[in-house]
């Protein structure tokens, strides 16, 4: 069985097996039924070897509980670290690359986990022949550092791994720490020779087939009194690297694969468990010749078990290069290469270079295939994503006129094109699915379309392609004069009237609703909202005639309490306008129009109204639809600018809420309805005018406005024709 040793200090002498020097007797007895009560059904191979013995002897396992950062999935091929795009320099040919991580050495079983051990599996049945151990020892607390209590190969006697000499337990006024490590001859491999280093120096050696899946294992410290034998958990150190065929390969010659420019010497600390690599770089290369047809299953091997890299562990070199020579169908060699620096190879991992002639995945984009018109826009676009868990962005290339958010604002929503709410030029997603975006476009002013175009790019896939999809943007139909039309008049949604000869009224009420004797805290306030928006309206539209507000109160011991807050929108009592009879400059009467008592923007105060409606709320119309006032034409053709907000505070339940309401300068209003006699010089060959339009001319009648069609005429103001907005170089 186990032979005995001879030691070099008389220290150790005294825990050796000397038969001559030992008492008889029952002592004798007794240590020899220790001696051989270590037998092999003792040693379990499930990790937990430890049955009573008086020698030192080992069992081993894997450390499979160990998962790689960022490892979050139940899949047993791993999660997607990147993916990347190998290109020629001397052709359009390309090969897509997605990098798998996987945890353990994933080309040969070891205890659930994979080892690779180039023709010898590293698994509790099947481990290398034999491993190294050490045994740093102390002293009654001293540790001695002349030399290894124990420096020897261990091997497997069945299910038993033990070394040729015999070491015992010594007793309790000792204690160890054990150092062991596998394959224990491996080309580049330096092991410590003296207590003082716990370090393995190793350089990868160039040949793929000579480089070894060196496993270490160490413990914390033991007792010299611990009796039973000592669990090993061996974890892998070094990087796995192989190749295999991703979603669809092409048919045709993997020639030869190569990783440059990756550190390939360093130091193993064993006791801190990490890695400290040179400075220096080296490529690594072997030649596959292996053949593709085409139809390879995603995940065959290219690289054969025997063919694995197995590297050093660490983040990549800024200049790192996957190389990939491959003949095509026609016996051309291509030699594609792609950048992988900066990456990690984490130790303990296969890292799985997946080729295909196709990403891994699918993206797109849908967008409208019709033409957009020239003044500020907004469409919604969808961005497809399908097999792809990581990061990407959507992007355009008008950084400047071309943004996207994924929500919309309340007063977007109303169809505003607010400025502030327009959202960023880049946009991120992650994952798959299907995400909708709201575009927001600057106008287009040029003498030419312009191509809005959106390209969606995956952020883990170097080199890739952004998938891209094209929208055009008309420009306005310029004329000599350098006024131009807008194009699309199904964007306007329709026919609309003149307005400003409205029968609509609206009267809105809010007073506190009771509980008994007493009013309901929180429907109190109701009065007093609409009192806060009646005010802000009626100031900002210089106390218009049309808005009116009452407030009733009733004294109390705390002050006067309003009881109720009535507000009346009489749009009846506008009609006499000023400044919008100029038959030339159909600017100056969109923007008389617009701000003509604020006119432009007061539905938004019956919104506003209604929204903030609380307690005893009732709402009273009589005469025509809101649509009417909403959607009258010089607003419609004002709705084709671009807006700020403007903030404004509500006290609302005790506390004070913001609401924000549409904002535009008189300056600022671009886009027009053209004066009746302007219109005669607009023209549109690609998108003809035809039939009635209104102009911003109004008759001097109060009563009637001008239309435009072949000729000039009055008409109703509250008839509804078509308009179309123009714009002035």
């Amino acid at each position: 069985m186990l032979q005995a040793n001879k030691y070099k200090t008389e220290e150790m002498k005294v825990h050796k097996k000397n038969l001559s020097r030992m008492a008889g007797g029952m002592a004798t007895m007794l240590l020899c039924t220790l001696l051989f009560s270590c037998k092999n059904e003792d040693f379990l191979e499930s990790g937990n070897p430890e049955k009573a013995c008086d020698n030192i002897c080992f069992g081993i396992s894997s450390d499979k509980n160990i998962q790689t950062r960022g490892y979050a999935s139940g899949n047993d091929e791993g999660y997607t670290a990147g993916r990347f795009v190998l290109r020629s320099d001397n052709s359009a040919d390309t090969l897509c690359v997605r990098t798998i991580v996987s945890d353990g050495i994933n080309v040969s079983d070891f205890e659930g986990e994979q080892a690779l051990t180039r023709g010898v599996p590293v698994t509790n049945a099947s481990f290398y022949d034999k491993f190294h151990v050490l045994a740093y020892w102390s002293k009654n607390g001293t540790l001695v550092d002349s030399q290894f209590y124990m420096d020897e190969d261990a091997t497997n006697n069945g299910s038993v791994w033990s070394t040729n000499q015999i070491y015992y337990w010594p007793g309790a006024d000792h204690s160890f720490q054990f150092y062991a490590w596998a394959p224990t001859a491996a080309s580049g491999l330096t092991t410590p020779s003296t207590p003082q280093s716990k370090e393995l120096s190793y350089a990868v050696p160039a040949d793929a087939a000579a480089q070894k899946d060196i496993v270490v294992a160490t413990t914390a410290e033991i007792q010299g009194n611990n009796n039973t034998a000592v669990p090993l958990t061996f974890k892998h150190i070094c990087t796995a690297v192989r190749f295999a065929v991703g979603s669809q390969m092409q048919p045709g010659q993997i020639k030869s694969v190569a990783l440059k420019g990756v550190k390939n010497a360093g130091t193993y600390n064993m006791a801190t468990g990490t890695w400290t690599l040179d400075d220096a770089i080296t490529d690594f290369s072997q030649t596959l010749n292996k053949t593709t047809t085409g139809s390879e299953a995603n995940g065959d091997a290219i690289t054969t078990p025997e063919g694995t890299f197995m590297m050093l562990p660490q983040t990549l070199p800024a200049g790192a290069m996957v190389e990939v020579v491959f003949s095509n169908a026609s016996g051309t060699d291509r030699t594609l290469t792609a950048s992988i620096g900066n990456t990690q190879w984490t130790m303990g991992t296969t890292v799985t270079y997946k080729l295909s002639i196709t990403p891994e995945y699918e993206m797109n984009i849908e967008v409208p295939t019709d033409a957009q018109d020239a003044h500020y826009i907004t469409f919604p676009i969808t961005v497809n994503v399908k097999d792809y868990d990581g990061t990407w962005k959507l992007t355009s290339n008008l950084t400047n006129d071309v943004f996207f958010t994924q929500t919309k604002t309340a007063l977007q929503e109303q169809g505003y094109w607010i400025n502030d709410d327009k959202g960023a030029n880049t946009i991120s997603g992650t994952g798959s699915g299907s995400f909708i975006y709201h575009v927001y476009v600057t106008e287009n002013i040029g003498d030419d379309i312009r191509d809005l175009q959106f390209q969606v790019t995956p952020d883990n896939v170097t080199g890739a392609t952004p998938t891209t999809a094209t929208v055009q943007q008309l420009c306005p139909s310029w004329n000599a004069q350098g006024i131009g039309y807008e194009r699309i008049e199904e964007n306007n949604g329709g026919n609309y009237p003149f307005g400003f000869k409205w029968n609509r009224k609206v009267v809105f009420s809010a007073k506190p609703k009771w509980q008994g004797f007493f009013p309901n805290l929180k429907q109190l306030f109701g009065a007093y909202v609409f009192r806060d928006i009646a005010q802000e309206a009626m100031k900002t539209h210089g106390n218009p005639n049309y808005l009116n507000m009452e407030l009733k109160t009733i004294s109390t011991i705390i002050g006067d309490v309003i009881t109720e807050t009535i507000v009346t929108l009489d749009y009846s009592l506008i009609s006499s306008l000023e400044g919008v009879t100029n038959e030339t400059d159909g600017l100056e009467n969109t923007r008389n129009l617009y701000f003509h008592q604020g006119i432009g923007d007061i539905v938004d105060v019956e919104n506003q109204l209604r929204n903030n409606a609380v307690g005893n709320f009732t709402e009273t119309v009589t005469g025509g639809e809101q649509t009417t006032v909403e959607n009258f034409a010089a607003r419609m053709a004002v709705m084709k600018n671009k807006f700020t907000k403007k903030q404004i505070t509500i006290e609302q339940g005790g506390e004070q809420v913001t609401i924000w309401i549409p904002e535009i300068m008189r300056d600022d209003i671009v886009w027009y309805l053209p004066a009746s006699n302007e219109q005669s010089d607009l023209f549109d060959t690609a998108y003809p005018l035809s039939n009635d339009y209104w102009s911003s001319t109004a008759a001097s009648d109060n009563v009637n406005a001008y239309i435009y069609n072949s000729a000039v005429s009055q008409q109703d103001r509250m008839n509804t024709y078509k308009i179309r907005a123009a714009r002035k170089k």
